[in-house]
């Protein structure tokens, strides 16, 4: 394992779920990344800690991951993203999305094409998603 291979840890505290991680969290890494995060996110979640400390890379795929994690969070969950390494910092900056409404609207519009919610089953399987934007009308474009 490469020094800045991906590495998540989930700590549970009662209805509170950190993940943290560290490593590049890359186009490379968002897939493993976002897997993981629907294994261990669920509906007795209360609140959710993304804890970005040890992240030594961050590109907008990485971004777009974090994102798409939100949704997996049960409705009005709120989501926290604390201590930012000094790149997660530049690239979320950059991009202006410094707070958590603006890191969720980077998803506004996608379902997956299964219309299946976030790409997992009733069971928490995991299956693959191909993501499409809404039309203005609710229809999918393709």
């Amino acid at each position: 394992m490469d020094a800045d291979d991906l590495t998540v840890k989930t700590v549970r505290d009662g209805a509170v779920c950190t993940l943290i991680l560290g490593g590049s969290t890359d186009l490379l890494a968002a897939g493993e990344f976002l897997q993981q995060a629907a294994r261990v996110l669920d509906d007795r979640i209360e609140r959710l800690v993304l804890d970005l400390a040890r992240v030594t890379f961050l590109d907008c795929a990485g971004v777009r991951a974090l994102a798409i994690a939100t949704r997996f969070a049960p409705g009005g969950c709120p989501v926290i993203i604390r201590s930012l390494s000094p790149s997660a910092r530049r690239i979320i900056t950059m991009l202006g999305i410094d707070d958590m409404e603006n890191l969720r609207r980077l998803t506004a519009g996608l379902r997956p094409r299964d219309r299946r919610q976030n790409g997992v089953s009733g069971v928490r399987e995991l299956v693959p998603v191909t993501w499409e934007r809404a039309g203005p009308y609710g229809e999918a474009s393709i």
